[in-house]
């Protein structure tokens, strides 16, 4: 007998994932314009909840696809989603699951922000910009673009803390690798040593 999780619907090769080449090349100048926005400390005032998450999926979808910004929810959106042998959570869950997490990385950077003269202050932010990056890709809030949105949430949490963006060059397997580890074990280190590794200023 299957589980429920067996039953579902859970696209593979889906169109609203796969771009024509002007979708691609409106895909890179929307995120251009997005992580130059973020650079520049536009987002950098706004408090980290499911609307400015969204805002940023919105900037870069727009013109692209028509769910530009919207979020999974109970009556929106795919009911699971696959991301190599991983599984998003289930639509319903996405809502709920957002909001606790946006309002958890919103607690951590604030208790950062309070203590700019710590040793430990560039180290601390970045994990909590990598543990609010990895929990998002978990949830896959968004149809598509769910990677490009949670690590330019990364570096609107570096640059509101008055840190670098993270580089837009990183080694991507070993990321993968990490990213995948934390899917497995709940362990961030490996990933968030990764971002150490290629920050600017550690």
């Amino acid at each position: 007998m299957g589980t429920d999780r067996d039953r579902l619907v859970i696209p593979e090769a889906d169109p609203v994932r796969e771009y024509s080449i002007e979708e691609q090349r409106q895909l890179t100048e929307n995120l251009l314009v997005l992580l130059k926005g973020v650079a520049a400390g536009e987002y950098s005032d706004a408090r980290i909840s499911p609307d400015l998450v969204a805002s940023m999926h919105r900037a870069l979808f727009t013109g692209v696809r028509d769910h530009a910004g919207k979020v999974r929810g109970p009556a929106f959106g795919s009911e699971v989603l696959r991301f190599g042998p991983h599984y998003s959570l289930h639509r319903k869950e996405v809502p709920a699951k957002l909001r606790t997490t946006c309002e958890e990385a919103e607690r951590m950077v604030r208790s950062v922000e309070e203590n700019p003269e710590a040793p430990e202050y560039e180290r601390s932010a970045i994990q909590i910009a990598v543990w609010g990056h990895a929990k998002i890709i978990r949830i896959h809030p968004f149809e598509d673009g769910n990677g490009r949105t949670s690590r330019a949430l990364m570096s609107m949490i570096l640059v509101r803390v008055g840190l670098r963006p993270i580089p837009a060059e990183f080694p991507r397997q070993e990321y993968y690798a990490a990213l995948n580890h934390y899917f497995e074990t709940d362990e961030l280190e490996p990933l968030t040593n990764l971002f150490i590794g290629v920050y600017p200023t550690i």
